[in-house]
């Protein structure tokens, strides 16, 4: 904003001047001079105005685009508890079938062992079997 410097009139007249009056008198001239200024502060005003309403549709246009990725902010925010709520049964899940893997692998260590032990057991008996038969 700029800022005009005072009119280079007086506002009122001179102790003692009675020629104001006449046409083309300095009063006539000063009224000029106000009339002139008066229209370039109307004119700056305007320009004044102006910006200010640039800037309040400005200021509106990013408040929308704030409410916008508000809104986004929110969408994603679900979706990511949607996420971890699905990584947490997942993890669950997975837990599960660990322990149950867990379980198989001994299970079938016991099996094994005890399939041995009935391998060996077998064999003996057939050891016996053979030694009495010759």
């Amino acid at each position: 904003i700029e800022v005009l410097p005072s009119p280079p009139f007086a506002l009122g007249k001179k102790k003692g001047d009675d020629s104001a009056r006449a046409a083309g008198s300095p009063m006539a001239e000063d009224s000029g001079a106000i009339l002139r200024h008066i229209s370039s502060l109307k004119d700056m005003l305007d320009k004044v105005n102006e910006e200010i309403e640039q800037n309040i549709q400005r200021t509106r246009e990013t408040e929308s685009e704030i409410v916008k990725h508000s809104e986004t902010e929110k969408d994603y925010l679900v979706k990511e508890s949607e996420l971890m709520k699905g990584v947490s049964v997942a993890e669950f899940e997975l837990d599960g079938l660990m322990q149950v893997e867990a379980a198989g692998t001994d299970s079938l260590k016991a099996m094994e062992g005890n399939l041995e032990f009935r391998k060996a057991t077998l064999n003996a008996i057939r050891k016996l079997f053979y030694d009495k038969m010759y």
